[in-house]
């Protein structure tokens, strides 16, 4: 039976997908998991979307590099925010990839970035299709999104059938690693076959050690796979990185344009920042606060739902647009809570403005009171077709409109609340940049309302974002973030009341840093906490899938720069690694809480140094170099002790006089007063704090704090000339392996754990074994273990494995000592015989250890190393020997 002019598709799926069409209208009912599409019915409605000309010249470069035949396939495509990076890898894949029978694979750092891509496939508002582009023979197309989240598929679901998998990247890189999953080995080798695109989104951060290992663990499976990147900010301006991103995408980038290119072209607007200060001190307990800090989620479910239902607040935000209609024009409001959106829709409607709102549930619990009040998917599409008519002048909307709805009228987006996710506020701003040529306008405003916060929170800003030429009022937005955080932890400490007592070590300026350093790295996501029938107001439990992007500013404070440059020096010896992965594991963090011991004084701090610490050894695990430093310029111009000096005590001037004179310093449009302080009270009591610890110390003269004292127990960072020369003449060989080349002094505990350079501290060690050891304790001057299980030599053994291989230069003795005094932890071997083969057996050697050591310890790992090295040298044999074995153990050595 022919198909009807006005049938469209039906995609088919489990039971809970998917998108349900009809004759007459669409409606949405899916969940974000799994959809099959029929293609050939799909074909005939497909998406009538035409590529901007920027978009047709990236197609072009795309096709000519699938088409290329090369050993190695990788290039990055460059949009800038606003230019269409999904849609036009969407458009590729559909006639390309997709229409030679290629499997796909898309990658993406949050769950939010796989709804966007999976949209992106299927139906648009007219009904009509992207993947309706897909030609050949294939008769249907199956896409799968996998990942943490409520609503998406799992690892164990996906199929060799499936065509298109959408999914973070820490769930597919688990997932390669554990090697347990069949349908995903299934799609790898079934993809060997029919060919594999892999699509990185954000793929700038792709260098990062865990996504680098994803990138060549999918390259193992099917070494001919072509890897696409997207990205907005495709450059480093360190060459480690540069080399390592050439390395991942070879053929480097195939197609870029500018945000500048664009908006002269018309197709992006010109972004206007705009700030309003709400004055509302949002409901955050310093405990909660705590619970949160470091968690690199957004801001907790409390939280947000307390700044949802303030009624002031709300308010202020339907006065700052019924205030400024003319100027904002049409204009979308991103809430948080279903009733905030119908609080804004009336406050809104009172002030005479057209408004309305779209949100749903879709993923709460089917008898909560947001299910109750969510609106049915009829009533949102007939909300949104008024508001692209022109009958609304606001949309109210709860994210639903982050994930690539077309509003073209959209002059203005709203932002009711602060982010610390760079993701989402990417795909809110987007809602706002079409430029005129598309239906846009030439500007466009981005309005965030800025709460009161008592804490010192990493929020995603504008400055890497929107990296386009913006008006003056935004350009000030970037300086004025490192003294508004600042000002957070002044106000912080001075709410805590010092009495002249407790302020006479504490003078001002030692409260503003000398400037910052900044980085940038990625981090996983730590999971929510699991919700309870009991407690309503508990977060939803959302599994770590989800990686943020950290751009953050590190205060250096005046007693604490020498410190971190002596960190730097001695830690550009130490591999970091581990502080390269996106989740850090315990003894990473047991390492931070080292440096901080070794390298920095105790005090009170107004940041928390070890964060401090953590974030900038990640930054250079992760960029090859130590972050820059942006020292606070203006610092000396603002020290309160000195202002307090000149007027209370040089000039002496009467309480009205001073108070006139303090008005003016703090309305001083060359000062940052008004930044670092919230309201004049503020300043003036941090002024008459001073003032009351300049009396106390001429009170108590002997009270005054001595300058210039060094640390009692500071050692120099390098080992003497003299103590190394002591060393070397005691050990006199590498006491790990016996090399007598290559030596270096190392430290038994490590100097960023606390290890001083007394003679007991220190040992002997070829270049390999230090490098081995790195930053654990071991004391290779010891003969018994100090580990307590089998178990713990097998962990080291794993270790040791992945990071030797046989040398040319090793030989048998050298060999079998490092991996047995490596795997003890101690100079365990008292001797190695090489017995010579014969008729019965072939060439093997014998071990003894020094008594106090386990046999039944080392042997498994001796018959592992064999196995290896034979297997990596098949040679290896007929050099050195087949096998080892442990024949008993011999006495302590005489001290």
């Amino acid at each position: 039976m022919g198909q009807s002019a006005d049938a469209q598709p039906h995609p088919t799926g489990d039971a809970e997908t998917v998108s349900i069409l009809n004759t007459d209208k669409m409606t949405r009912v899916h969940r974000r998991g799994f959809v099959t599409y029929p293609l050939p019915e799909a074909r005939l409605y497909p998406s009538h979307k035409v590529p901007a000309a920027h978009q047709e010249d990236a197609l072009k470069s795309l096709r000519r590099w699938s088409s290329a035949q090369r050993q190695v396939s990788g290039g990055i495509l460059v949009l800038p925010t606003g230019g269409g990076k999904t849609f036009t890898a969407t458009r590729f894949l559909t006639e390309g990839p997709l229409s030679r029978g290629h499997k796909v694979i898309w990658l993406a750092h949050t769950h939010h970035l796989l709804d966007q891509a999976f949209g992106g496939f299927g139906p648009d508002a007219a009904g009509r299709y992207e993947i309706g582009h897909v030609g050949g023979e294939q008769q249907r197309l199956t896409l799968r999104t996998v990942s943490g989240t409520l609503g998406h598929g799992k690892v164990a679901e996906i199929k060799r059938t499936d065509d298109v998998l959408i999914i973070t990247l820490q769930t597919l890189a688990r997932a390669l690693n554990a090697r347990v999953h069949a349908g995903l080995r299934g799609f790898l080798d079934e993809a060997r076959q029919t060919g594999l695109t892999v699509v990185f989104d954000e793929c700038h951060h792709a260098p990062a050690p865990t996504f680098r290992r994803l990138i060549e663990g999918l390259r193992g499976a099917v070494p001919e796979l072509h890897l696409l990147g997207l990205t907005a900010t495709p450059t480093y301006t360190d060459e480690r990185r540069q080399g390592l991103l050439k390395k991942l995408f070879p053929q480097g980038i195939l197609y870029q344009v500018s945000p500048q290119e664009l908006m002269l072209a018309g197709i992006l607007a010109r972004p206007i920042v705009e700030e309003p200060a709400t004055h509302i001190s949002p409901d955050f307990t310093e405990q909660e606060y705590r619970d949160w800090q470091g968690s690199y989620r957004d801001l907790p479910e409390k939280v947000i739902a307390h700044l949802a239902s303030n009624r002031a607040r709300n308010a202020l935000i339907a006065d700052t647009y019924a205030q400024n209609r003319e100027r904002y024009g049409q204009t979308i409001i991103f809430a948080d809570r279903w009733y905030q959106c119908t609080a804004l829709v009336e406050l809104l409607r009172q002030r005479g403005v057209r408004a309305d709102a779209i949100f749903t549930h879709r993923d709460a619990d089917p008898g909560t009171v947001d299910v109750r009040n969510a609106r049915s998917a009829d009533e949102n599409e007939t909300v949104l077709a008024q508001f692209k008519r022109g009958e609304l002048d606001v949309l109210v909307n709860i994210r639903m409109l982050t994930e690539g709805t077309d509003v073209p009228g959209a002059q203005t987006v709203f932002l009711t609340r602060q982010t610390t996710s760079r993701i989402l506020l990417t795909q809110m701003v987007g809602r706002a940049l079409r430029g005129p040529k598309f239906g846009g306008t030439e500007e466009a405003y981005v309005v965030s309302f800025i709460d009161d916060w008592k804490q010192h929170i990493n929020w995603a800003r504008w400055d890497d974002l929107l990296s386009q030429e913006v008006d003056d009022q935004t350009r000030e937005a970037a300086p004025r973030l490192p003294v508004e955080l600042v000002s957070i932890d002044l106000i912080a400490h001075l709410a805590r009341e010092l009495d002249p007592q407790d302020l006479v070590e504490v003078p001002f300026l030692t409260l503003l840093p000398l400037g910052w350093y900044v980085v940038s790295y990625d981090a996983a996501v730590q999971p929510r906490v699991e919700a309870t029938p009991e407690d309503e107001n508990a977060e939803q439990a959302e599994p770590g899938d989800d990686i943020e992007t950290v751009r953050q500013l590190i205060p250096v404070y005046s007693q604490d720069q020498a410190s971190y440059l002596r960190m730097f020096q001695e830690l550009d010896q130490v591999r970091l690694d581990d502080f390269g992965e996106v989740e850090l594991g315990e003894a990473a963090q047991q390492n931070v809480r080292g440096w901080v011991q070794a390298y920095f004084a105790a005090g009170e701090r107004l940041t928390r140094l070890q964060d401090d610490v953590q974030s900038v050894v990640r930054h250079r695990a992760i960029n090859g170099s130590w972050p820059a430093f942006t020292p606070f310029e203006a610092r000396k111009n603002h020290d309160i002790d000195a202002l307090a000096q000149r007027l209370a005590f040089d000039e002496q001037l009467s309480r009205v006089a001073e108070n006139a004179a303090l008005r003016q310093e703090f309305s001083d449009e060359g000062r940052l007063w008004g930044t670092l302080y919230r309201n004049y009270d503020q300043f003036k009591r941090q002024y008459d704090a001073s003032v009351n610890r300049l009396l106390y110390l001429r009170e108590n003269p002997e009270l005054v704090p001595v300058l210039g004292d060094g640390e009692d127990d500071f050692q120099p960072a390098e080992v003497s000339a003299e103590v190394k020369k002591a060393i070397r003449k005691r050990d006199r060989v590498c006491l790990c392996c016996g090399k007598r080349t290559q030596l270096q002094v190392d430290h038994i505990q490590s100097r960023y754990a606390g290890g001083t350079h007394d003679l007991d501290n220190l040992q002997l060690l070829c270049q390999v074994c230090n490098n081995l050891k790195g930053t654990r304790e071991m004391n290779f001057r010891q003969h018994v273990s100090p580990l307590t299980s089998g178990a713990q030599v097998q962990v080291n053994a794993d270790l040791l494995f992945r990071r030797t291989a046989v040398r040319a230069e090793d030989n048998l003795f050298t060999l079998l000592c490092r991996n047995v005094n490596m795997g003890l932890e101690c100079h365990a071997v008292a001797d190695v015989r090489y017995v010579a083969a014969t008729k019965r057996r072939p060439a093997h050697c014998e071990i003894a250890l020094y008594e106090g050591n386990d046999p039944a310890w080392v042997q498994p790992l001796l018959d592992r190393a064999f196995t290896l090295w034979k297997r990596d040298n098949p040679n290896f044999a007929q050099t050195f020997a087949d096998s080892a074995q442990i024949v008993g153990v011999r006495p302590l050595p005489e001290k």
